[in-house]
This record gives C-alpha cells, structure tokens and sequence, in this order.
C-alpha cells in the first residue's frame, strides 16, 4: 500500500503548542523534551474544533471551515422547493442522505480532523515519558489525558464511519485504523474492526481515568469530569447502560467538585441577559450574546470538541433547513428553549416555517452539563432506577422552564413511558445541532422506538428522501481510499 492519505493527514498536524516551542515539524527536526512543551502540544486550541486543519508555508496551522455534516441529516428537519435549491453539492447530498456524500475533491472534517489530532496525542503518550523536569505522577497526568483524547477521537470516527455497535456483528463489522503510533512513514494500516475499536477506546479510558486531573484550567483540556463523560457516552452508544450509569455517576460527582465551575443555564432568568425580547423574539442573536464555548462563565461546557452549526442558523440570510411541524410541537408553549427558534426573519417582516436562531452556533461533542444529565436520567430509567431518573430529568427541567412545569407529567406511567420521554427531551434540548445523529444510531433497532425509521425521511417540497440503515455509516472519503486502494470501502 503507498503511504496513506491517513498518514498524509496525521503528518500535518504535530500542533504548535502556547509555550510557541512546537512548529509543524513532521519530517524529524524538532521533538519536544520537557514537560512543558508536551503540556503546550495539549493547550493549542485547534483540539477544541472538529474541523480540517492546513498546514500554512510558514509551517503555522489555520482551522478550517468545512462542517461535520451531520447537521443536514437529523429525522427533525424539513425542506421548501425554495430552501432545498440554495443547498450546496456537499449539503444536499448529506440531506438526502446519498451514499457517496463526497466527490474526489471534497476533504472530510469527520475524517481528516480526529487524525489530524490523534497524531498530536500520540507524540505525547509515546513521547512524554522520557520528558525532562517533570515529576512521574506529572507525567502519568498528561500521558493519561493524551491517551483518553485519542481514544475518544476513535469513537468519534466510528461514528461515522463504522456501523452502530452490534454485539452479533461487531467482530466483522469494519471500522476505522486504530493509529497509536506517531508515525508519518507507517504505510501499514488497515481498517480494524467495530469491537476492536471499541475494545481499544474502552480499554484505554478505563485505563486513563482514574489519573487524570480533578479539575481544568480551561475547557480544551481533559480532566475527571470530562474522561468518565467520555467513557460514560461510549458506553451509552453501546448499549451498556448500566456501566455507562457508573461512569456517568462519577463524572456528575466530578463536575460537583470542580473548580472550573460546571452546571446548568437557568434559562427563566438567562434568557433575557442573553438579549431575549418576547416582543422581538427574530432579533434573538442579534442584540445579546449567549457565551461561546471558550467562555470562563459558560458553565455547561465539560470539555470542548466543538461542531458549527452557522451554516444552518445564520439569520442574515434565508434559512436551509427547518424544523418540522411535529417537532416543533414537541416543545410546551413555556418550554424556554422555544427562544432558540423563529418563523421570522432577523427583521421580523419575512415569514418562514421555524427555524434555528444564530444565537448557538457551535456544540461540543466532549462534554456539556445537559448531555451529562440526561443520558444519566435515561441510564437511570433503563436500569430500574425510577426515581432517581424522574429527579434528574426534573431538575435539569427546571433551568429550561418554569419550576412548576418541569416534573415528569402523570401521563408518564412505566419505565419504558420514562425513556421515551427522556429521549424526547433529548431533542428538545438539541433539536437542529447535528446531535441528534448518534442518537439516530444508537435507537435504530431499540424495540421501544418502533416509529423512529419511518420519521427518518425529508422532503424538497415534493420528493421524500429516506434514512436507510446503510447510510447509517459514511462511506470513506474518496481522497483516502486514493492511497488506500486495497481498503473495502462502506455499502
């Protein structure tokens, strides 16, 4: 096999650390050797973004600005003659869910992005060991937190592009290379499979874990309350609901003893700090601000890994893509998430069916408060714990509408009724960011979302297109199976 488009890509992205010490310098001149410069490779903010990486003559790096495409093919969006005729060649593709989402020419941040930053993390863990100045439990912090943000990096890329877990299938099931070296001149890979990717994530998280720090600096950088999140949402895809209920039980009790400060936006009283206005609810995202993720007072944010959604949201011109009616009606006339939508323009003259407000933005896929909360609630309702799942979701209602019509309504009788419910919650919460594609994968073939294939369909305003099982999985970029002719590529 000639060397990788894999490799290519893990090559450009050796990131240039705050101490300014690190270059692009894949081709063997400089290598870190202290600490310090192995703790600068962990604090360049290109690991807080899901996006393509250059590589500039200078040798700096520029993020760059393709998007992860799954904001185009969640179950709750819907189409106009006029919005579908604006989608580019790449959007339109993922919207009406096409088997080949990329041309020769296209490069994938669902690709190209975690390898370019596993190769980052893997000078690190193979590299920091032997640093200077540094104690060993030093070493063993920053090897520990270089080893969960690689692991995780792989599930991510199994989300795209290996099938959703099955225990009956997984042992055959082809996935993504498991990269643990950083070596540009390996032109060895090979797609392992779905249960040895996941073998080796879980094995390197239950590993890492229990060594990383208490608490962060800032939000890029992994630490107690972000690793066992990471762990508890791999189990969760899984299936495996009750590990992922431990994991996700010693994340909630990280993130209550943490000096960073995490928690949940109490939206009865942010709202309007934010620059919500009832009478002018278009100008929402135009006269206030809602933190960003980089933000010392954005108290959701575990850890950030964050997906744009500007290409969907920005209210300056006429929206892509809305939200379909029954959706929509998923949320109560006081649900405050309600803001975050309009079926005006930022003008307040121009009528369109509802769509998402520029307010949000960007979404991390590391770790944020609500996450935590409600896949905890859902573990918690899967596993016989009635009451503590009814507590959970209650009080995570609570900051997202008045008090009084936050608990769990009557009509909400069995365990099965409570998961449901929670799983509804779930898109209320992110309705329209592109998360809601894992859990398209995870509920597929779950026997208490019978309905949820046929509601996997779009429209242009005439044509249906509809999600199948196989588009489930992206097929692999054609630029890596350029170098990779011997790979065999997704149905």
């Amino acid at each position: 096999m000639k060397t990788t488009s894999l490799c290519i890509l893990l090559s450009a992205a050796l990131l240039c650390g705050c101490s300014d010490f690190l270059d692009l310098k894949p081709k063997g001149k400089e290598i870190p050797t202290t600490l310090e410069q192995y703790e600068g490779i962990m604090n360049n903010t290109l690991f807080s973004n899901l996006s393509n990486v250059t590589q500039n003559p200078d040798g700096s790096t520029s993020p760059g600005s393709e998007p992860v495409y799954t904001i185009y093919m969640g179950d709750e969006l819907t189409a106009d003659a006029e919005s579908f005729a604006s989608l580019d060649r790449t959007s339109l593709a993922a919207y009406t869910y096409q088997a080949d989402l990329f041309n020769q020419e296209d490069r994938s941040a669902e690709w190209n992005a975690p390898y370019q930053q596993i190769y980052s993390y893997n000078v690190i863990v193979n590299g920091v060991d032997e640093a200077t100045e540094g104690s060993a439990d030093e070493k063993l912090r920053v090897l520990s937190e270089a080893r969960v943000g690689r692991a995780y990096l792989h599930f991510l890329l199994a989300q795209f592009f290996g099938k959703p877990y099955d225990e009956a299938t997984a042992k055959t099931d082809l996935c993504v290379p498991i990269v643990r070296e950083a070596s540009v001149g390996n032109t060895a890979y090979a797609r392992n499979t779905v249960q040895e990717v996941y073998d080796f994530v879980l094995g390197e998280l239950t590993d890492a874990c229990p060594h990383l720090a208490p608490t962060t600096v800032h939000r890029q950088r992994i630490y107690r309350a972000a690793g066992y999140y990471m762990l508890g949402r791999v189990y969760f895809s899984m299936g495996r609901y009750e590990d992922a209920r431990k994991a996700l039980l010693t994340a909630m009790e990280a993130a209550e003893d943490n000096t960073v400060g995490l928690g949940l936006f109490d939206y009865n009283t942010m709202l309007a700090e934010w620059g919500y206005d009832s009478s002018m609810p278009y100008m929402f995202g135009l006269t206030g601000s809602y933190p960003n993720n980089f933000d010392e007072d954005n108290i959701e944010v575990i850890c950030n890994k964050q997906i744009s959604i500007m290409s969907i949201v920005f209210c300056l011109y006429p929206p892509f893509v809305y939200v379909k009616p029954e959706y929509m009606a998923l949320y109560a006339d006081d649900d405050l998430r309600r803001a975050f939508f309009s079926d005006l323009n930022y003008t307040g003259t121009v009528r369109y069916p509802y769509q998402k407000r520029i307010q949000r933005m960007v979404y991390t896929l590391a770790g944020d408060m609500a996450d935590l909360y409600l896949m905890l609630a859902e573990c918690e309702a899967r596993t016989g714990h009635r009451s503590e799942a009814e507590s959970l979701i209650t009080e995570f209602r609570a900051h997202r509408m008045p008090a009084e019509s936050a608990p769990v309504p009557a009509s909400v009788t069995t365990d099965d009724d409570l998961v449901r419910f929670i799983v509804d919650e779930r898109m209320r919460e992110y309705m329209m960011t592109g998360l809601r594609w894992f859990d398209l994968r995870r509920l597929w073939n779950d026997p208490l979302f019978p309905d949820l294939k046929s509601a996997c369909t779009h429209t242009d305003g005439t044509d249906v297109y509809t999600l199948t099982e196989e588009r489930l999985t992206y097929r692999i970029p054609p630029q890596v199976l350029d170098f990779s002719s011997d790979w065999t590529d997704n149905d």
